[in-house]
């Protein structure tokens, strides 16, 4: 099992892509192919891990169709190449995330039945995880990408939670079936009336309650819903821990607040999967965060590898085609 690992993507580049592979290589997951400048070739090979080099890299800021006509011999280029070639059996990169897409979904190309990708994220909820799809790859989906969507999502969520007949929502304004466009009442039809678990509409309010675990939406919705959740998180967290650190200073406070407040942060945290996946790819794409940590870096690698070893592309194609 090879995983490629985009070692200039993430804003804090590579200082928090070398930390990860130090952790890697304290905690083997698996081989790696590093893909990075020349200048730390030396870093990533002290480290026991294959480099190869990019002589180029996409900036977070750069237009995306423009990176990807244009950057054909950067990491993220290189990375989607050497899946294609099969010379790695799934890519990881926190770098600019609509070239990431560009590059995957032009030369990857799609599985035959999907006619639009999707990029899926976890959500931490009261009882575990979710999958939300789409959370930016397509802003105007219809009715049958809706379909694939939570075909695609079911599929994940079996091999990343471990769900048996996961279930399938589609969000949406209100939980009556005539809720929301055309579009989307002729998707909440299909839903029904296919094989998957569909339990119908969710609210916005109702995403983090753990109701559903594949959550259905478009990207332009979704987008908003995963920025919003994570600082909503990051700032409930940051005033829970300035109220915890004054009851800390008192006598004795400390051993009764601090197990709560870690085991609440465990469970809230996003990070927990590393990042999202490009589905209806040919490949394994992960797509994490530009700010994402070392720790999440290594965790999106662990489900890179999880997805390959559970042949996850191959499931979503077998299912297309029954």
């Amino acid at each position: 099992m090879i995983i490629g690992f985009d070692l200039m993507g993430s804003d804090r580049a590579p200082l928090s892509e070398l930390h990860a592979l130090e952790m890697l290589n304290e905690e083997p997951l698996c081989d790696l192919m590093v893909i990075g400048k020349g200048d730390y070739e030396n870093d990533v090979q002290n480290l026991g891990f294959n480099f190869h080099l990019a002589d180029d890299v996409v900036g977070m800021h750069e237009i995306p169709s423009v990176a990807v006509r244009q950057k054909k011999h950067s990491s993220q280029a290189i990375l989607v190449d050497k899946l294609k070639k099969k010379e790695v059996d799934a890519i990881v990169s926190a770098g600019n995330t609509g070239a990431m897409l560009g590059f995957s979904m032009i030369n990857l190309g799609l599985i035959e039945g999907i006619p639009k990708a999707g990029l899926a994220i976890t959500v931490p909820t009261e009882s575990g995880y979710a999958v939300m799809i789409d959370v930016g790859a397509n802003i105007h989906p219809k009715t049958v990408d809706y379909f694939n969507y939570g075909l695609m999502g079911s599929a994940f969520a079996e091999i990343a939670f471990a769900k048996d007949r996961p279930r399938v929502a589609l969000l949406n304004i209100g939980a009556e079936s005539a809720k929301g466009d055309e579009i989307r009442q002729k998707a909440y039809q299909n839903l029904q009336s296919s094989a998957l678990n569909f339990i119908g509409n969710i609210e916005g309010n109702d995403i983090m309650k753990g109701f559903a675990d594949v959550i259905i939406c478009d990207g332009f919705t979704g987008n908003v819903v995963l920025k919003f959740s994570e600082g909503m998180i990051d700032i409930i967290w940051h005033m829970l821990k300035d109220t915890v650190d004054a009851v800390m200073r008192r006598k004795f406070g400390q051993f009764l607040v601090r197990p709560a407040v870690q085991d609440l942060k465990a469970k809230f945290n996003y990070e927990e999967y590393g990042g999202g996946i490009l589905l209806g790819v040919n490949g394994i794409v992960i797509i994490c965060h530009g700010h994402s940590s070392p720790d999440a870096l290594k965790n999106a690698i662990r489900l890179a590898k999880t997805c390959a070893e559970h042949n996850l592309v191959e499931e979503i194609r077998k299912r297309v085609v029954s």
